[in-house]
């Protein structure tokens, strides 16, 4: 069997204790930091955006890295993959919004979050996830 585990930003870091045997965590946050400043025109200016509260840990991290502004997006969700109702925390006017998730599944909630993003005034939108799972409708999405 297995004697060692690697994994990529975990959902939840308290699945490393679910195993017996040694688990390394490896982070994205180096590579989101480097496509950023090579791959995003006026990236220095921009606006981190979490998609929900639960991300703004990441974002934070990557918006002090970069020297920016950060944002989150609230939302209520009726049920798992349905979010009924989102509300962004911060400005992102006339300015680059880049999205930064762990995970994209349905595509849903970036989705509705790069429109919310849009309706605040966002000069361009772009999202950076780390996990595509792209199930469902999430390709026509």
């Amino acid at each position: 069997g297995a004697d060692h585990i690697i994994t990529m930003d975990l959902h939840a870091s308290q699945i490393q204790g679910f195993f017996d045997i040694p688990v390394d965590n490896l982070y994205a946050e180096p590579a989101i930091l480097k496509y950023i400043r090579e791959s995003i025109p006026k990236w220095e200016t921009s606006v981190i955006v979490s998609p929900d509260a639960g991300g703004a840990k990441r974002v934070t991290s990557i918006a002090d890295r970069l020297n920016v502004d950060f944002a989150l997006i609230h939302k209520e969700r009726k049920r798992a993959n349905e979010v009924e109702k989102m509300t962004l925390v911060g400005n992102v006017e006339g300015k680059v919004a880049i999205l930064v998730d762990d995970m994209a599944d349905t595509c849903g909630t970036i989705c509705m979050a790069a429109d919310k993003l849009v309706e605040a005034g966002a000069e361009k939108v772009y999202a950076i996830c780390v996990h595509g799972i792209f199930s469902g409708p999430a390709l026509t999405h």
